[in-house]
């Protein structure tokens, strides 16, 4: 493709994939930005940056952020893990056109201190917002948001760094979007636009080919109070001078809330001049004007089946909203919840069905982990698709939260505590044994009539064969198949018992891109972050394939199950945010087992054309399925230890070796692997030389024990940072940990860097 054909395939896989805006920029526009976060830092070679978004439904900033922006209720759910994967998929798209790319998660890193020479705190890894306006999507507002000419500041964003040299878009020079009308600053809780609770200067103001950009340079510890340490925003305004001591002082009398999100009250009561609509019976904030749709019901209803079905969803259940007046006990105290039920007529409940996991049987719960918040991930996107199709159409939708029913995406047995969502999905009788069921609900005022729909058979031929060009594979890269019967590998030992009667064992998997793997934490932004985003994602992609392949297998009447991880006694893999990942080595034999590769000597599997940069799940099943011809060869160099050397905890020694075997004719040689040293990179983050320190972390100086109990545990999470245990309350959120290992691998490596 050419420079104007490759742009179009871009905006367009972006469009199709749900984006709202699409915009690209050239590199040079960033040139006005400290070194390391400039896009060539991230990623030398960078010739483009593309940015896109999606917006929040207006009935989510309208009704939510109240009392308080403690109480975020239904804002941003769903949006994250909708970008997040439209971001992985059109990155993979540039992959295979030849393109390098450095893919940021939208839930961003943050060094909160100030870090080497990037000149002021709570930086991010790199700027969404700084992409926004370079990309021509829009502006800066007083605020310091950035706000579109449709939905003002109602938009998260996300982006992607790449070599492709893309038409760019021009910057926006229409009206101004931000008429310094200052509600933000009226209407902050806690009084941060006051002119002696700002940093110094008062104001950041850059240029971007001559057109010129200015902000307020409000304190952003103070915003860190509501948002990240999660203290009671009724308080904020005590308190003048702030910063990160100050934090912890107000710990010791200031309540901390419970609820784990904020929704910034300037961004409720912001709205673009051209679009801005007050109607104070109906929200105390600002409206967005839109206009009413002609679009029929029966074509609505065809759109959201398509989307449902894009997402995962199998089943649909409409009904009035009438119906749960039992759910409003659940909504928060101080929530216009009569309002709510006088305004809102419909619900839409969303559901999909997943593998029942044994709690009393450790493999399995430890696979419910792993497959739950994917899942929860995957139909979210149906929640916030549809709310958003709703919401351009002139209706109002809002997404189900935590207090009106999206519990049940935790599969409460007490259906009536689940709310709305748990009610409606009892009332269409999907709960059966057998099953967790999944469920996410869009409330509107819409007047669909009652019904209950399935929305996908399960119906697609996939025995004795797979077929990579099967659409149940769409997101998949690479399949292969083991006959469990001929495996010896003594971890199947485990697995037989558990499932006496399964044949074979698959294995699903996607590539990690080179040159994000190359440069994570080696590069001059010194970031990891996509290194930790695209493992995460690889793998969300990996469960969502496997599930969809056991929905086929069980309803052609075998048992199928996925399980991410095989290994129940290895220490997990710290991924994006804290979610931890199956341990890529703990894995590998079943993988070799199931012909995806072979194992190297650092334990890793090893793809030829990947070496160890991919992630992977696993399907056993009964259904006799046709195997894949085994890999008997090593496709390690025997004389290669570059794994071994760059390992900053020495846990590889190739003086101690053993023996791997698979099956007869198919063992493996790997170096010895000590386990707690390995451990206490990769599932811990306290090595500086795996990329720990490489967000400003205060990584706790600890020698590291012969032995790493669950009392050892505690005691090192306790010592890290307090950022991440006091104010986050999650000692491993936003580590970024890079295996050094699969780093530094010879297998698989195509391109050559200067």
């Amino acid at each position: 493709m050419d420079k104007k054909e490759l742009t179009a395939a871009v905006k367009k896989l972006a469009y199709d994939l749900g984006a709202d805006m699409v915009g690209i920029a050239p590199v040079s526009r960033f040139d006005g930005q400290a070194r390391m976060i400039h896009p060539k830092a991230h990623l030398p070679e960078a010739k483009s940056v593309i940015c896109f978004g999606i917006h929040h439904p207006d009935a989510s900033v309208e009704w939510c952020g109240e009392p308080n922006p403690n109480y975020p209720e239904a804002f941003q759910i769903g949006m994250i893990p909708k970008l997040d994967t439209m971001c992985y998929r059109v990155a993979k798209m540039l992959e295979k056109e030849g393109f390098t790319t450095v893919a940021q998660p939208c839930s961003t890193y943050w060094r909160h201190r100030q870090y080497k020479d990037i000149p002021y705190e709570h930086a991010a890894a790199f700027s969404h917002m700084a992409a926004f306006v370079a990309c021509g999507l829009g502006e800066y507002g007083y605020h310091g948001m950035v706000l579109s000419p449709e939905y003002g500041p109602r938009e998260r964003i996300i982006c992607i760094i790449t070599s492709a040299d893309l038409e760019p878009d021009p910057l926006y020079r229409g009206e101004p979007l931000c008429d310094k009308c200052k509600m933000c600053a009226r209407n902050c809780i806690g009084l941060n636009y006051e002119k002696e609770k700002l940093n110094t200067p008062n104001f950041i103001e850059f240029e971007i080919e001559g057109k010129k950009f200015s902000y307020l340079n409000i304190n952003r510890w103070r915003c860190f109070y509501g948002e990240q340490a999660h203290l009671d925003t009724t308080k904020l305004s005590d308190y003048v001078h702030m910063d990160e001591q100050t934090i912890y002082d107000a710990m010791e009398t200031v309540p901390r809330m419970n609820i784990q999100g904020y929704m910034c009250k300037s961004f409720k009561y912001c709205m673009n001049k051209q679009k801005r609509l007050w109607d104070k019976k109906y929200t105390p904030g600002v409206r967005r004007k839109k206009e009413l749709s002609s679009v029929s019901k029966t074509e609505m209803l065809e759109k959201i089946i398509e989307m449902a079905i894009n997402s995962g969803v199998d089943r649909m259940a409409i009904a009035p909203l009438s119906d749960f007046e039992s759910a409003k006990p659940l909504f928060e105290k101080g929530f216009r919840t009569e309002q709510f039920f006088d305004t809102f007529t419909t619900v839409l409940t969303f559901g999909r069905s997943v593998c029942k996991y044994r709690k009393d049987v450790d493999l399995e719960a430890r696979n419910e982990m792993h497959i739950g918040l994917p899942t929860t991930d995957r139909i979210s996107q149906c929640l916030i698709d549809v709310s958003r199709y709703l919401d351009d159409l002139g209706y109002e939708a809002i997404q189900d939260w935590t207090h009106t029913g999206v519990k049940s995406f935790y599969k409460m047995p007490d259906v009536g505590a689940a709310g709305i969502s748990g009610q409606n999905a009892k009332n269409a009788g999907w709960y059966k044994d057998g099953e967790e069921l999944y469920t996410v609900s869009v409330i509107c005022n819409v007047p669909f009539d009652r019904e209950i729909r399935t929305l996908r058979e399960w119906d697609e031929n996939c025995f004795p064969e797979l077929d990579l060009n099967s659409p149940i594979f769409k997101n998949a890269e690479m399949i292969s198949v083991g006959d469990i019967d001929s495996i010896k590998y003594r971890g199947f030992e485990k697995i037989r018992k558990l499932y006496p009667n399964c044949k074979s064992i698959v294995a699903i998997a996607n590539e990690i891109p080179e040159r994000m793997v190359e440069l994570a934490c080696n590069q001059e932004a010194e970031d990891g972050a996509p290194y930790a985003f695209m493992h995460y994602e690889t793998l969300k992609e990996c469960i969502w394939t496997g599930e969809d392949l056991c929905s086929v297998l069980n309803k052609q009447g075998y048992f199928a199950i996925t399980l991410p991880d095989l290994e129940p006694d290895s220490y997990m893999t710290i991924g994006k945010l804290g979610r931890h990942m199956p341990d890529l080595a703990a894995n590998a034999p079943y993988a070799a087992a199931a012909g995806l590769g072979s194992i190297g000597k650092s334990g890793m599997l090893i793809h030829p054309d990947c070496g160890p940069r991919l992630r992977f799940v696993f399907v056993i099943t009964d259904a006799p399925l046709t195997a894949t011809k085994p890999f008997t060869e090593s496709l390690c160099d025997s004389s290669c230890t570059a794994c071994a050397e760059a390992c900053p905890m020495k846990a590889l020694s190739n003086e101690a070796c053993t023996d791997i075997v698979i099956r007869e004719g198919q063992t493996y040689r790997t170096m010895k692997r000590d386990e707690t040293r390995c451990m206490w990179a990769r599932s811990l983050a306290l090595s500086e030389g795996a990329g720990s320190g490489m967000l400003g972390w205060q990584i706790p100086k600890l020698d590291v024990p012969e032995r790493i109990t669950d009392e050892k545990i505690e005691e090192v999470l306790n010592a890290k940072d307090k950022i991440q245990t006091l104010c986050y309350q999650c000692p491993n959120f936003t580590d970024i940990i890079v295996e050094r290992c699969l780093q530094v691998c010879p297998v698989g490596k195509k391109l050559k860097n200067d």
